[in-house]
């Protein structure tokens, strides 16, 4: 825990951590211009990968007979095996390093809290587990059996889930932070008035 605190003090600068921001969402944005509107317009639906509330068995069923093997090999490469590795890290980086500067400045020692620090992490893990799935099953290596499927779709849910609780948690400390921020204002000009009138 002592090693993953170092790195989040190298990276929790405001400097690195608008850097952290801008790369991962410029990876974001090239999965969002140029592998998932060809991927999704193959298979008439949305990728594994967006099936924010995870998918059954029928829906993964279509969505592998639906792939053409242009549109597997773009979605095995770059989409899985690059820009869907190099995100998930990135994504944890920023928000574990957002959320570790947000507890500096709100004074949050709390251990409880600092769980929160892992969960971006836990969601990196989650997204990695989705797309060793999403490989299996485009490529046909693993027979698609309920089971499976299930999840895959538990790993899509769990990504989303814990993500959404990492954004949530830097929005709370963000509005945290800004009260702060007002009472210290409003303490400093009554100790000014009082200076003056003095």
């Amino acid at each position: 825990m002592s090693i993953f605190i170092s790195l989040l003090q190298k990276t929790s600068s405001v400097k690195r951590v608008c850097i952290l921001f801008i790369v991962s969402h410029l990876v974001l944005l090239s999965m969002m211009l140029f592998t998932f509107p060809v991927i999704n317009n193959q298979i008439g639906t949305k990728a594994f990968d967006m099936q924010s509330f995870g998918y059954s068995v029928s829906t993964a069923e279509s969505i592998v007979n639906n792939l053409n093997t242009q549109t597997t090999d773009l979605y095995l490469f770059p989409q899985l095996t690059l820009l869907d590795v190099l995100y998930p890290f990135l994504l944890a980086l920023f928000l574990s390093s957002f959320i570790f500067r947000l507890f500096l400045f709100t004074k949050t020692k709390n251990k409880t809290n600092s769980i929160l620090l892992i969960v971006p992490f836990l969601a990196m893990g989650f997204d990695y587990l989705e797309n060793t799935c999403i490989i299996l099953m485009i490529s046909k290596s693993i027979e698609m059996s309920k089971s499976f499927v299930i999840l895959s779709s538990s790993f899509t849910v769990l990504k989303g889930t814990l993500t959404s609780i990492a954004w949530l948690s830097i929005l709370i400390y963000s509005i945290k932070w800004l009260k702060l921020r007002i009472k210290e204002k409003k303490t400093g000009r009554l100790i000014h008035q009082s200076i003056k009138k003095s």
